[in-house]
């Protein structure tokens, strides 16, 4: 079919908005309808995409690590409610803030980024609220982003290298607010990877290899950035806009990876398109991958696909995205009206520090992948991309 629109939407970030290069892939009923990618994986030396190209992606790992946390929800490892010193009791007594919850916050914070906002805090007495496994989910466990906190640093002095190790380090943050009150983004999910490990008894990337990745086929994903020279040579560049909104080069490195032995269940992966798509496929057809793998049960994703924000952490989190709400580690689409999306209620997904992106419609068994390589990038281009898909299939009449 012509997907003249999507391509044509590719070719622009690419020509007009210096995204060096992109790759997407559509997934409908297991079936791949379209495959496009373009530009360069290395500005300096232009080397063109080929495909097969290892991107990091950033908070698109988010995704992966709350499919695991599910996986084990249903195997009845643990409650929704439960508070999470239960199985990690560094987590019992939390302190809170003095200062009221910053609003502002949220609206310096791009989605999926999250690199360079402080919200370090100072208090001297104790939450009332537990955090619960659920408010690691949502985001509302009162935790910030600071990966320069003292306690993580002096942990890292300390020869502190795992992951149980250095999560344990933040729960000597001051919370932002009473766990279960707001919306924050923060590093969450990065404990959420610490349970996966105390409720599998495995290190987490094991258990996300064995119970996700291999079985889905996605044999180019893994945590950490590669120290093998084969493929390092298939590493994306990263890059970040400049105020001239040019890419600049970056290092490559992710400063989500703490050290060697820390996989960040919020921001360590590196992966491929080809990979993610599988992945999101399995998820758009309610849980099962197209080799047949049963990923999560169908009842399982549509509770991860659903608004878990009450009324005061849907504002907090509509400083972010318009016309949505927040799942179990997704934004959610919840008002076409205030989105100006095509897609239907009920689409779901994230996004990367910089620029991957994520769509699944549980609704038409549809799934996008989009993976770019630049930071600091408009969050206007996911509705462009969506509007562009959704025009197309119209016009194809397959929706």
């Amino acid at each position: 079919m012509n997907f003249q629109n999507l391509k044509n939407c590719i070719d622009a970030l690419v020509t007009e908005r210096h995204v060096p290069g992109a790759d997407c892939i559509v997934y409908k009923n297991h079936e791949l309808l379209f495959r496009y990618f373009t530009g360069v994986s290395d500005l300096e030396s232009q080397t063109p995409m080929v495909g097969n190209e290892l991107y990091v992606i950033f908070s698109m790992t988010k995704m992966l690590t709350c499919t695991c946390a599910l996986q084990l929800w249903e195997k009845g490892c643990y409650q929704m409610s439960d508070p999470i010193s239960k199985y990690l009791p560094e987590f019992e007594k939390m302190q809170i803030s003095e200062i009221p919850f910053d609003e502002d916050n949220a609206e310096k914070i791009i989605t999926g980024a999250a690199t360079e906002e402080s919200t370090t805090a100072k208090g001297t007495r104790y939450a009332k609220n537990p955090i619960t496994v659920k408010d690691l989910f949502t985001m509302a466990g009162g935790l910030d982003y600071e990966l320069e906190a003292p306690h993580i640093q002096k942990a890292l002095q300390e020869g502190k290298t795992s992951t149980r190790d250095l999560v344990a380090a933040m729960a000597q943050t001051v919370l932002g607010f009473e766990p279960g009150t707001r919306f924050s983004y923060s590093l969450c999910h990065d404990v959420l990877g610490a349970l996966v490990e105390v409720w599998s008894g495995m290190r987490f990337g094991e258990y996300m290899k064995m119970n996700v990745l291999d079985p889905l086929g996605m044999k180019n994903t893994f945590f950490g950035i590669p120290k093998e020279p084969e493929l390092l040579q298939k590493m994306m560049t990263i890059y970040r806009y400049n105020d001239q909104r040019l890419p600049q080069r970056l290092p490559l490195t992710c400063r989500f990876t703490l050290t060697d032995e820390y996989e960040s269940g919020g921001a360590g992966l590196v992966s491929t398109p080809e990979d993610y798509s599988l992945f999101l496929d399995a998820l758009a057809n309610g849980g099962t991958g197209k080799d047949g793998y049963l990923l999560l049960q169908p009842k399982t994703v549509a509770l991860m696909g659903q608004n878990h924000l009450n009324d005061q952490q849907l504002d907090d989190f509509h400083k972010l995205r318009k016309g949505y709400g927040y799942g179990l580690g997704v934004r959610t689409h919840m008002d076409p009206a205030e989105s100006g999306t095509l897609s239907p209620v009920g689409e779901f997904g994230w996004d990367g520090a910089a620029g991957a992106f994520s769509m699944v419609d549980p609704k038409n068994q549809l799934s996008l992948t989009y993976f770019q390589e630049v930071q600091n990038w408009d969050v206007r281009i996911q509705t462009e991309l969506r509007n562009a898909l959704y025009t197309d299939l119209k016009n194809a009449g397959l929706l």
